[in-house]
C-alpha cells in the first residue's frame, strides 16, 4: 500500500542550510515539510513556509503546530493566506494547543474551548465569512484562501473537536496500533456526531522516530520518547497498562530543559529515564536502524490499513536522517 511520508524538524536558522534541506527531503519521497511554531528557537514559522515553497516543486509545507495562545487567530489565518498565495494548493495549517512556544515564556497550552472557537474563526476567515472578535465591527479577511486546517492532538476530547470542526487530524498519540487506532475512532466519532464523512478528512499518523545503527544510542532516545508522552499525556501509559518506574516526572523536570521531546541535554534526560523498559518505548516511537524502522512501520501498516499518511518526526534530524529515509523506508511503501 503506497504511504504519502512527512517529516518536520525544519528549524534551522541558517537559509542555506534550510533550503537545502527541504530540497533533499522532496527528493527522498517526503509529500509533506512540516514546521515548527516555536519562536525563541525556529525564527519565524510562516518565513520558513514560504521558503520551503520556492525551493521545492512538489511537495505540500504546514505547520506542525502552531497555537491560538502566542498567535491571535486573525493573525493566524492572514499568515497563511498569505503564504498559500504564492503556492495555491500546497499550504496546510497544523493546530494545538502549544507546548514550548507557550510554555517557555510562562505562559499555558490553549484550553478545549479556546481551541474549538479558535479553529472556527480561522476557517470562517480563510472561507471569506465575518468572524466577532469583540470589536465594534465583525473581522473579514481581505484576501480570503482556501488552506485545510488540521488539528494535533493526542487527547480524547481534542480529537473529537478535529473530527467535528477541522479539515483533519494529526494523531499524536505513540506508535502503538492499538492507540493509534483508539485515537483515531475518537476522532471519527468526533465527525459523525457532526454529520460529517470522517473518510472525506485527512489523517496523518505522527510518529517519533529515532534512525541509528548504534543500538545504545537507539535505545537510549526511545526511552526519552516515551518518557516525552507520560510527562503530556500519561493516559496512554495507562491505557497500555504500563507503571512509570522513574523518579517523580516533575523532579526530574527540575534537570531536564524545557521538556523530554525538545531536552537540550539529551543524554542526561536519558540518564534519568534509564529504568523504562524498553518494550515500553517501542510502543511511543519508532527505533533502530533503517531497517528495523521499515520493519517497524510494515506491521503498523497491516494492523491499521487506514494509513494513508505518517509523519516521522526525527530525534536526531539531519541529513543522515532523510538519506536513510529515502534509501531503506520510504521506497517499501511506493
Amino acid at each position: 500500500m503506497r504511504l504519502h511520508f512527512g517529516t518536520n524538524r525544519f528549524n534551522f536558522l541558517d537559509p542555506s542550510r534550510l533550503i537545502r534541506s527541504c530540497r533533499d527531503a522532496e527528493d527522498a519521497g517526503f509529500d509533506h515539510l512540516w514546521f515548527p511554531d516555536s519562536q525563541l528557537h525556529c525564527g519565524d514559522v510562516f518565513l520558513n513556509l514560504l521558503t520551503a515553497l520556492q525551493h521545492t516543486e512538489r511537495a505540500s509545507v504546514g505547520t506542525l503546530i502552531v497555537n491560538p495562545v502566542t498567535r491571535h487567530p486573525s493573525v493566524t489565518a492572514a499568515s497563511i493566506a498569505a503564504v498559500d498565495s504564492y503556492a495555491p494548493g500546497r499550504v496546510m495549517l497544523g493546530i494545538g494547543a502549544g507546548d514550548t512556544a507557550v510554555l517557555q515564556v510562562g505562559l499555558r497550552p490553549a484550553r478545549l474551548a479556546e481551541m474549538e472557537h479558535a479553529v472556527a474563526a480561522i476557517r470562517g476567515l480563510l472561507a471569506g465569512q465575518t468572524i466577532e472578535f469583540r470589536a465594534a465591527r465583525p473581522a473579514r479577511l481581505d484576501r480570503p484562501r482556501a488552506v485545510p486546517v488540521i488539528i494535533a492532538s493526542g487527547g480524547p476530547k481534542t480529537l473529537r473537536i478535529a473530527g467535528a470542526n477541522a479539515d483533519g487530524a494529526v494523531l499524536r498519540i505513540g506508535a502503538d496500533p492499538e492507540l493509534i487506532q483508539w485515537g483515531y475512532d475518537e476522532f471519527r466519532a468526533g465527525a459523525q456526531a457532526a454529520g460529517r464523512d470522517p473518510d472525506a478528512l485527512f489523517v496523518a499518523v505522527h510518529l517519533h522516530t529515532v534512525i541509528t545503527d548504534d543500538q545504545e544510542l537507539a535505545n537510549a532516545r526511545g526511552r526519552v520518547l516515551a518518557a516525552g508522552y507520560y510527562e503530556v499525556n500519561r493516559r496512554l501509559w495507562d491505557r497500555l497498562g504500563l507503571q512509570w518506574p522513574c523518579a517523580p516526572v516533575e523532579k526530574i523536570l527540575e534537570r531536564v530543559w524545557p521538556d523530554f521531546h525538545h531536552a537540550e541535554d539529551m543524554e542526561l534526560a536519558a540518564r534519568m529515564v534509564a529504568e523504562i523498559p524498553l518494550e515500553a518505548a517501542r510502543r511511543f516511537c519508532l527505533m533502530g536502524s533503517a531497517a528495523e524502522v521499515r520493519e517497524q512501520l510494515e506491521r503498523l501498516v497491516s494492523r491499521l490499513p487506514w494509513m494513508r499518511h505518517v509523519t516521522l518526526q526525527p530525534n536526531l534530524p539531519g541529513a543522515a536522517f532523510i538519506a536513510a529515509c529515502a534509501r531503506a523506508v520510504i521506497p517499501a511503501f511506493r
